[in-house]
């Protein structure tokens, strides 16, 4: 299978990426942090992306067009539903959520900004959207990087040059609110949560 290369400048970019996600296939594409690979999130796509991304089958993260989108999950937030809609709409801010019973958990950001805004919007969509490398391997800051890790397993890339943006920030929400992993927007993620009582998510 032969891959195609856009730049992200390219007036048909949205088309091409587009046309490859509504089949199915995953792309290669900036997001509003780093590369990640893009693609559906339903049953045939996942499989694919677990077998050229993450054998190991761990959660990918899912992007979504907008809040709303949330409730395609089935997750029960009650009492949570303002912290959690507020960290959302801050930038480059990714949110871990577990179902009732706590046996199962995803991740969410709703991207606020660039290209990866304008494809979810079109595709009215939740995409699923690792980082653009092999498991194990670091991520992709250039499409040169990206096509050496996944060659033809993904049928588009495009270009948006060197990222090296920060990773999001990850913030783990159950009983108790844990930041994961401190990366974009950190200082308002941290000033959020100085206000948020924690004993509204008691063990």
């Amino acid at each position: 299978m032969a891959f195609g290369i856009k730049s992200i400048t390219d007036e048909d970019v949205l088309e091409h990426a587009l046309s490859v996600l509504q089949n199915n296939m995953p792309i290669c594409a900036p997001t509003d942090t780093i590369y990640g690979v893009l693609a559906p999130d339903n049953k045939e796509a996942l499989e694919y992306l677990h077998k050229i991304r993450r054998p190991s089958k761990k959660p990918f993260l899912r992007l979504l067009p907008d809040l709303s989108y949330l409730e395609h999950y089935g997750l029960e937030l009650g009492q949570k539903s303002p912290i959690v809609l507020e960290l959302l709409k801050i930038e480059g801010v990714s949110i871990i959520l577990f179902n009732e019973t706590k046996d199962f958990s995803l991740g969410f950001r709703v991207p606020q900004k660039g290209f990866i805004k304008v494809l979810l919007k079109a595709l009215k969509k939740p995409l699923l959207a690792p980082s653009c490398n092999k498991e194990g391997e670091p991520p992709a800051i250039c499409i040169e990087q990206a096509i050496s890790y996944f060659k033809d397993q993904i049928p588009l890339y495009i270009d948006s040059g060197i990222l090296k943006s920060p990773p999001s920030t990850i913030v783990e929400i159950s009983d108790k609110i844990n930041i994961v992993r401190e990366g974009a927007s950190i200082d308002n993620v941290k000033e959020i949560l100085s206000k948020t009582d924690f004993r509204r998510y008691p063990d």
